[in-house]
């Protein structure tokens, strides 16, 4: 397929479900970026119409000059959502964000730049750098190594899918240069034409884990993807809703395995590391179970455990 990059319009999709305030500041942090979007699209899960509200205060008073929707889904899916809001976008860039991030000023501005500068239309996704508000400096050497030596995602990486199914990003290891990557993380950019040849993947439903790890990869295998460290935003990890803790460790391990058998190569040293990965993943699931004096995680990853056995044994 060959990309059209004869014209240039940037659209902005934010999912959202139950978080009106944390909405409210992305937008603000939106409105003062240095390079603003075309159009922002709004697709809401909530239970009630207080982040419609939130909407149309900015659409009213700070974004007259911005095409912006507000759609309503009725599936609180963050695929599906993200799905419908490629289908109502009509910018040639697609921006994603979280509705809990905060941008630094230039942030657009530095992503839209790669794509501006390509022109051979060869790069298909941008991302930044996301930094975790709640991340500690300087004590994750124990949880690095863990995380190294049982092939676990980790954010101190190259930017690679490892054989076991998992991936590495490179918010720690790579500050200070442009450089391609293999997976992108939720809040980043596709070319529209991209995302009309690839789809999120909706049989991971609810706040579905790792569904931007799965689109990136595939994606990456044809077009080439780019991280910038250079396009920052700061993600809270707001607490509001959230699905319960139970659920998020049934889908983290059942997710798991659903993306290494549709994404990776089933050879044996694959699939050897998958093996060790989980059992690595199990042991952390029960240290954080002890740490937090709650067996819900360890609940979850039962459930996904019997799931995972379900689709084995199914004819």
């Amino acid at each position: 397929m060959k990309i059209n990059n004869n014209k240039f319009k940037v659209s902005l999709v934010i999912c959202t479900k139950d978080r009106p305030n944390d909405l409210s500041e992305c937008l603000d942090s939106v409105l003062l970026q240095t390079e603003l979007p075309d159009e922002v699209i709004i697709v809401d899960s909530s239970n009630n119409d207080a982040a419609f509200q939130i909407v149309q205060k900015h659409k009213i008073s700070n974004l007259k000059n911005i095409k912006i929707i507000c759609k309503y889904s009725n599936i609180q899916s963050s695929t599906h959502q993200r799905n419908l809001g490629v289908d109502l976008a009509t910018g040639t860039i697609i921006h994603f964000l979280d509705d809990d991030v905060i941008l630094e000023p230039d942030y657009f501005e530095k992503i839209n730049d790669i794509y501006k500068k390509d022109r051979n239309c060869e790069i298909g996704g941008v991302g930044g750098l996301i930094i975790q508000a709640n991340r500690i400096s300087g004590k994750n050497f124990v949880a690095d190594l863990f995380k190294r030596i049982f092939l676990l995602t980790n954010d101190n990486g190259l930017g690679k899918m490892l054989p076991s199914g998992w991936g590495t990003v490179q918010y720690r290891s790579n500050t200070t240069n442009i450089a391609e990557t293999e997976i992108l993380q939720g809040c980043c950019s596709y070319r529209k034409e991209v995302l009309n040849e690839y789809k999120f993947d909706e049989n991971l439903t609810g706040a579905a884990i790792r569904e931007d790890l799965d689109i990136s990869y595939r994606v990456s295998r044809k077009y080439k993807l780019i991280y910038t460290p250079f396009a920052k935003l700061y993600h809270k990890s707001s607490p509001a809703g959230r699905e319960k803790e139970k659920l998020y460790y049934q889908k983290y391990t059942f997710n798991h395995y659903y993306l290494f058998k549709k994404n990776m190569k089933h050879s044996m040293f694959n699939i050897l590391c998958f093996i060790w990965s989980d059992i690595g993943s199990v042991i952390g699931i029960i240290l954080l179970s002890l740490k937090k004096g709650s067996f819900e995680p360890i609940k979850g990853a039962l459930n996904g455990y019997i799931q995972i056995f379900k689709d084995l044994t199914r004819k």
